[in-house]
Order: structure tokens, then sequence, then C-alpha cells
């Protein structure tokens, strides 16, 4: 079994680099997806592993919900917790921890959710087996993740071209495949359902979007700046040619399709 600790460790700095909570304004829609098809109810336990910035812990606790959020990056904490006073929130729990490794009891949760980043964890069936652990029996789960089919994974391809990931790590992507997700997670849960849709980003220019994550997602921050100036001139110009690939014709602006899929089951 491969040792993914330093990997993890460099997994910490980048999503720690830019500045997250500006992309997870866009993808609000994604989190209040997982929530609702989650059908979370006032007074459940709910679980928000890879929280980020906390979008899907917060609308989780405006249903009422008793909310943790659980992040290997406690950076991300500081954008969380002040949407959480803006909202009035007091008595979530933000909590560092390695979804490969969940610090709580078994069964600890009627409801685990994950949007954007459950699927970022190396160790593919630590994670599954985790998940299975502290959700309590008859609880339910709603992991979202991005296909491999879809513009978030383009995206990734080319961030992996200049910045190769090490041998052995499996793509995060496996985990927007039903059948590679049914496979991880197994008979543990049962009633499996799979919930298709899109999450577009929207710019007025390819070159608008580039610039956008090179400067705020920490994936492609962390990528631009490791490079040389003139890889990093390069890495620029295919992420822009990419997007140039989502110019509608009709008004000559760029919808970035972002497809993705939300599991749902049970706990047996």
């Amino acid at each position: 079994m491969a040792d993914f600790i330093e990997l993890k460790q460099k997994h910490r700095a980048t999503w720690a680099s830019g500045d997250y909570d500006r992309i997870a304004d866009g993808i609000q829609a994604v989190a209040d997806h997982v929530v609702r098809s989650a059908r979370i109810r006032a007074g459940e336990r709910v679980l928000d592993v890879a929280c980020g910035t906390g979008i899907t812990a917060l609308m989780a606790r405006a249903r009422g919900a008793a909310v943790t959020g659980l992040d290997l990056t406690p950076e991300l904490f500081v954008a969380a917790q002040k949407r959480a006073a803006e909202e009035g929130y007091d008595d979530i729990l933000w909590k560092e921890g390695d979804a490969e490794n969940l610090p709580f009891a078994d069964g600890t949760f009627d409801v685990v959710v994950s949007s954007c980043g459950l699927m970022f964890a190396p160790d593919q069936q630590k994670v599954a087996n985790e998940v299975a652990r502290v959700t309590r029996r008859g609880g339910r789960i709603a992991i979202q993740a991005w296909t491999a089919e879809g513009g978030v994974s383009r995206m990734f391809k080319i961030i992996n071209a200049y910045t190769p990931p090490p041998p052995g790590v499996p793509s995060p992507f496996d985990w927007g495949d039903d059948a590679k997700v049914q496979r991880l997670l197994g008979p543990s849960f049962s009633g499996y359902r799979f919930e298709r849709y899109d999450c577009p980003g929207f710019t007025d220019t390819p070159e608008q979007l580039a610039d956008l994550f090179i400067e705020w997602f920490g994936p492609t921050h962390r990528a631009y700046r490791a490079l040389p100036p003139e890889k990093a001139s390069a890495f620029r110009k295919d992420l822009t040619e990419m997007y140039r690939g989502y110019v509608t014709p009709a008004d000559g602006k760029v919808r970035w399709g972002r497809e993705y899929i939300i599991t749902l089951a049970a706990r047996g």
C-alpha cells in the first residue's frame, strides 16, 4: 500500500494557496444539490467531509442539522467561520482531519456528505471504509464528484501534464464514475442512486477564466507559480485554449461545462 503522507502534506499546501472561497462562490448550486438530495432534516447529525470553506456545511445547518465540517486544510476554516458568523451560526464544529482516518466513533453521523472534496483524498478505499464506519446503520450518504468526461477533469489533465502527480495515485475522478464508486463503497451501503448534473462556469472570455483559476484556485495557482516563466506562459495558453472550446456561438461568451454525479445510498 502506497504511503501518501508526503502527498497529503502537498495537498494541504495546495488547497491553502490562492483563495478557494472565491471559487466556492461559483459552486453554490452543487452544495445546494447535495443537501437537497441528501434530504437533510432538523436535528440530524451531519458530517461534511473535505468541507473547504463550508458552503455545504452551512446549507445543512440552515436545515436545522447538527453539523461538523472536516478538512485536511484548516486554513480554509477562516473563510468558513466568517461565512457562519455572517449567517448567525456559532454551533458548527470545524475540525481539522484526514478523510482517510476520520476522528469520530463508529456510527456517529446520520448523514455524511461531500461536495468537490472527498474525491481528492489519495487512498480511495480507506476513505470509502471510513465513510461507512462513521455513518450509522440506516443513515445516508450524498457524495458529489466531478466526472472524468467533464470540464473539471479536462482542466486537471492540463495541470497534471505540467506538474505530474506521483505514480500510483488513483484518479480523483474515479469518484465520478458510478461503477467505481459502487465498488469502493461495496455492500456497506444499499439502494444506490446516481444523480447527474452540470454546474457551468460563465465568463466573458477564455482568458478571463484562465486568469481567475490561476489566481484563486489552489491546484492551478500552485502549478502556475511552480513553473519557470516560459512553461508558466505555455500552461496559461493551454488552459485558455481548453476554455475556448466552451465558447458559445450565440453570444461568444464562455459556458464551461462542469459535469458531476452525486452518489446516494443508505448504510446497511
